[in-house]
């Protein structure tokens, strides 16, 4: 009886032990859309500072709100050991806002992706029933 208990005892350990070891670093960002009217607060001054805080928190997978194309790639440039899925709101491509996701490329696999616009057509972009833009 009391080597039953001892090896549940050892199972939980090793189980919890592994358990905690598994971390996983989620973060979400928006990063406010690139525009040459934020003076002071441009794009270019604000990169640097995304890309510390990123690096800093070391996550392993973050999602962005807001960006652009270009905002998303020097996303990449700045941590190149990340991949990202997203697409432009505005043509399923690269135009208009994206929802990012980044996730360490040496760490995760993207199996499958898919997107969705809030609208009568969910399967292409367009507006919602009250919207000004597409979501």
């Amino acid at each position: 009886m009391n080597l039953k208990k001892f090896f549940l005892s050892l199972g939980a350990i090793v189980f919890i032990y592994f358990a905690e070891a598994q971390q996983l670093i989620v973060g979400t960002y928006n990063i406010r859309y690139d525009t040459p009217k934020d003076t002071g607060n441009l794009w270019v001054n604000r990169a640097p500072v995304v890309g510390a805080l990123i690096r800093f928190h070391d996550f392993d997978i973050f999602g962005t709100q807001e960006g652009y194309k270009n905002q998303l790639d020097d996303i990449i440039n700045t941590l190149p050991h990340y991949s990202r899925y997203g697409v432009g709101r505005n043509d399923g491509k690269d135009k208009g806002e994206h929802s990012a996701i980044f996730y360490k490329k040496d760490e995760f696999k993207l199996l499958n992706k898919g997107d969705f616009w809030l609208s009568q057509t969910p399967d292409k972009p367009g507006l919602g029933w009250d919207a000004t833009c597409c979501n």
